[in-house]
């Protein structure tokens, strides 16, 4: 039936762009820890979204002081740097090794991040040993961290291969006084790990602050340095008014030139700069060669997020049919839906939110599919960049004209 002429409005939607909220930030930690009777358990994965959460399970400050711990202390930085954000918890006992919790094959931090069921982002290891604990040293560490660090890599490469991808942050334990032979870490290949040395000098000066990371990272947009000066500021509510290294020593009393080869060497602590206020991560250093894609945290969380939304958005497609033309190529109209569902994944993910600066998606349409059963996917990325340096040249000229 024909409509009456009229002036018909129509509502639109998405104009404003608004997005779900995002789960960027998730985050997990294993650590060592005692049970409390009628609260915490050992080997038991905890949903905590606040501190009062964790303390209705009678870990406080008490907890603490009661078992020579710092279980309390790195919660309360995640929370303290992640205001509003989410941390799963597995606490096992004093006799487990760092490198244990890392082992993809043991029942610690792999089975945390399965019950959290890839909810899980960035992931914290760390011991918090008993008083009498005594270290063996390797490479100027806690030999239990250099034993963890290629086992935290192959946790991660799982996770990813299970679609589960998370970036591992290693406590930085026993850290030598003499840091001149510290393992380099730019030589791990382990581009999925951070290790953490930096502590608050003036709260916990010989533990690495691992919380304060943990929390920083899920404050922090996947594509964004942790050490960006205008953001991430770690001084506040009392806390890291001084900052440290893991061997005791205050950043202050640390040789510039060692700094400058702990840096180097892609060790994660705190650093001031001259004329503006505050602590900071010097940067944002991955456990692998510094000519890597991956050699930064930014650039691995960036990706990871990239694969998590392209693959959830083609797995509608998972074995569905594919058209093809007389000649066996894929149908261009196929292609192009295909490429459109990647490309706007990314594009509503990422790029609405400043976290890529350009992509695109390509789709071979020549390629045998019937043969195979495999179609072959090309996404690039151009990623953000940062400033890790900042040159300026100033001079005196007769005039300006």
């Amino acid at each position: 039936m024909a409509k009456l002429p009229d002036v018909r409005i129509a509502k639109g939607r998405g104009g404003l762009g608004r997005q779900r909220p995002t789960e960027d930030g998730i985050s997990g930690l294993v650590t060592q820890g005692v049970a409390v009777a009628d609260g915490l358990q050992l080997n038991t994965a905890y949903e905590i979204r606040s501190l009062r959460q964790l303390e209705a399970l009678g870990v406080d400050a008490d907890y603490d002081t009661a078992n020579s711990a710092d279980l309390h202390y790195h919660a309360s930085e995640f929370f303290r740097m992640s205001r509003g954000g989410v941390l799963w918890l597995f606490v096992v006992g004093r006799n487990v090794s760092m490198s244990l919790m890392a082992d993809k094959a043991a029942s610690f931090a792999k089975r945390l991040l399965t019950e959290a069921e890839g909810k899980i982002k960035q992931l914290a290891i760390c011991l918090d040993s008993a008083a009498d604990y005594v270290a063996s040293m390797e490479g100027g560490l806690d030999a239990d961290v250099v034993t963890a660090l290629p086992k935290a890599q192959a946790l991660a490469t799982e996770e990813f291969e299970q679609h589960r991808p998370v970036f591992v942050v290693l406590g930085g334990h026993g850290l030598s006084a003499n840091v001149a032979g510290v393992l380099d870490l730019r030589a791990q290949n382990a581009e999925n790990v951070a290790v953490v040395i930096g502590v608050d000098y003036l709260q916990k000066p010989t533990v690495p602050a691992v919380g304060t990371l943990l929390g920083t990272l899920s404050y922090a947009s996947v594509h964004e340095n942790i050490g960006w000066l205008d953001k991430f500021n770690l001084a506040s509510d009392g806390s890291f008014l001084k900052s440290g290294l893991a061997n005791g020593k205050p950043i202050g009393q640390v040789l510039p030139s060692d700094l400058e080869g702990l840096n180097a060497k892609g060790y994660l602590f705190a650093v001031t700069h001259t004329g503006f206020d505050g602590q900071y991560w010097n940067d944002s250093h991955a456990a692998t060669d510094v000519a890597s894609d991956y050699a930064y945290i930014e650039n691995t969380r960036t990706f990871n997020k990239a694969a998590r939304v392209v693959r959830q958005a083609l797995l509608p497609n998972l074995k569905g049919p594919l058209a093809l033309n007389a000649d066996g190529q894929i149908l261009a109209q196929t292609v192009g839906e295909l490429e459109a569902k990647g490309k706007g994944a990314l594009e509503a993910n990422l790029s609405r939110n400043g976290e890529i600066s350009a992509c695109e998606v390509y789709i071979d349409p020549s390629q045998d599919v019937l043969s195979t059963s495999v179609v072959e996917v090309e996404f690039s990325i151009v990623p953000m960049a940062t400033a890790r340096e900042i040159v300026g040249t100033i001079g005196f000229v007769k005039s300006i004209s």
